[in-house]
């Protein structure tokens, strides 16, 4: 049985770069530093949040990680909200997954990439994978098309 070294090193070359591609991927995603904080937008705080709870009104809530390619996405889609001069018009919580831990125990939150509106100290909305502007926005004024309605 003769072995082509061409087709076997082209085999192992490419198989390479796969694997270099993907690794190389989850090693920036590790190691990469938070997106900064988008203008509107606060870190999570407990006594904050439980302040902001008590006014009654809506307040959306990221569940991110720098690591997270979702919230990679979502992050430049709320980035693309701004710089297009869309606002949300409601107060907004960055809850860091890996720093936050309380919270999302307390709250049940397993995994990133999720956004969730909160009233009232009850998680009122939850939708996860929203990496557009627009899916954004959707969830955001459902959110406030279902609160009308049930006034």
């Amino acid at each position: 049985m003769k072995i082509s070294f061409k087709k076997t090193f082209a085999s192992v070359g490419i198989s390479g770069l796969l694997i270099a591609a993907l690794w190389g991927n989850l090693i920036y995603m590790n190691l990469r530093e938070s997106d900064p904080i988008l203008p509107g937008w606060e870190e999570y705080n407990a006594e904050r949040f439980n302040a902001l709870m008590a006014t009654g009104e809506p307040v959306l809530v990221e569940i991110y990680a720098s690591w997270c390619p979702t919230c990679l996405l979502q992050h430049r889609a709320l980035d693309t909200l701004h710089q297009e001069n869309r606002p949300l018009n409601m107060r907004a919580i960055r809850v860091d997954y890996d720093r936050d831990e309380a919270f999302r125990k307390k709250h049940g939150y397993h995994y990133t990439g999720i956004m969730t509106i909160f009233q009232n100290g009850r998680e009122r909305a939850r939708e996860s994978g929203l990496i557009t502007a627009d899916k954004i926005e959707d969830f955001v004024d459902a959110y406030r098309r279902k609160t009308a309605r049930s006034r």
